[in-house]
């Protein structure tokens, strides 16, 4: 089961940029969701993560998100590991950071997720170690 949330971590990130139809079906209705960018401030359920999902990709005159990484955490934890690179529409500041997301998949979607700006910490939100 664990290898399967992996690859629905994968599709759902995927899905984060592409499609609208796609990112709700593997949103779970009670998805909790603390983004680095809003200073993990929980945000609850569907309306929430469409909430912040269309706010970021406004933010980008142009951008790119490569999932380098996607761990199984066993049970229903993954890490995974994103490099984004853009420009912000408003500003023109190039960005290139990485984050390293605690993710928790239930029923098949996700239904957590914590945005890290280190990996070690990631990995043990996860129950994982370096």
């Amino acid at each position: 089961m664990s290898q399967e949330n992996v690859e629905i971590v994968r599709r759902w990130l995927w899905a984060f940029e592409s499609s609208d139809d796609a990112f709700r079906e593997l949103t779970h209705p009670d998805i909790e969701w603390m983004p680095f960018e809003d200073n993990h401030t929980p945000s609850y359920g569907l309306d929430g993560a469409m909430r912040i999902r269309n706010g970021w990709l406004d933010a980008w005159d142009e951008h790119r998100v490569d999932i380098e990484e996607a761990l199984d955490g066993g049970g229903d934890d993954v890490v995974a590991t994103v490099h984004v690179i853009g420009r912000g529409r408003g500003s023109g500041v190039e960005v290139d950071v990485r984050l390293y997301i605690h993710l928790k998949v239930r029923d098949g979607k996700v239904v957590y997720l914590y945005e890290h700006e280190e990996r070690a910490d990631a990995l043990k939100a996860a129950g994982l170690s370096e």
